[in-house]
């Protein structure tokens, strides 16, 4: 996901200021699905997930002023999602937060509509759900690398300026991550699978 232009982010974080709810939902439409997918390298939890989504747009909405562009906007809330995630994890650490959630809910929430393939449907369900599962098991410094090289697709230059090292570091942080997530998927899956 590419940033807003800088001048169409300044309008619309200045309209922010003086309370347009038309340029928040802009801003957060534009860069909502980018961040979740940062968060949920983090978080485990979808719904922990969701709920530090908004906790980080609310924070950045409070005050965009803040925003001063010496770096891009999603880096800046890439930063305030971080540690918004490190809060919750110490929270949780602590026992303070408990996610919990029913299991009637969960299946029904996951039933396939009746006019879907359900077959098709469930293995790819399955597979969606091994990769995540094999995602959350990286380092955070591979998935903060993975994340920047994969999700947003960015040169590997200005991954490594993001994450402040080598390009040879993070090469290797991203050879190293390409080979967990497919030896855990064929942990998962057995020998057969191509899909990596």
């Amino acid at each position: 996901m590419k940033d807003l232009p800088v001048k169409e982010l300044k309008k619309l974080l200045n309209q922010i200021g003086i309370g347009d709810n038309k340029a928040v939902e802009t801003v957060y439409r534009h860069y909502q699905a980018s961040l979740y997918a940062f968060i949920r390298l983090r978080v485990r939890d979808d719904e922990a997930a969701e709920e530090i989504l908004n906790d980080t747009f609310m924070i950045a909405f409070q005050k965009p002023e803040q925003y001063n562009g010496s770096s891009e906007f999603k880096t800046w809330l890439c930063g305030i999602a971080k540690n918004v995630c490190g809060t919750w994890m110490r929270k949780q650490n602590s026992g303070v937060a408990k996610s919990i959630v029913e299991m009637d809910e969960v299946l029904f929430e996951n039933l396939p509509s009746p006019d879907w393939d359900i077959l098709s449907r469930l293995e790819a369900q399955e597979m969606d759900d091994v990769l995540r599962e094999c995602i959350d098991k990286l380092p955070i410094t591979h998935k903060e690398a993975f994340f920047w090289a994969w999700f947003e697709e960015e040169p590997m230059e200005v991954v490594a300026e993001r994450l402040d090292c080598p390009i040879g570091t993070i090469k290797s942080r991203l050879f190293n991550a390409r080979s967990k997530i497919a030896d855990c998927v064929k942990g998962a899956f057995g020998s057969g699978v191509a899909y990596v």
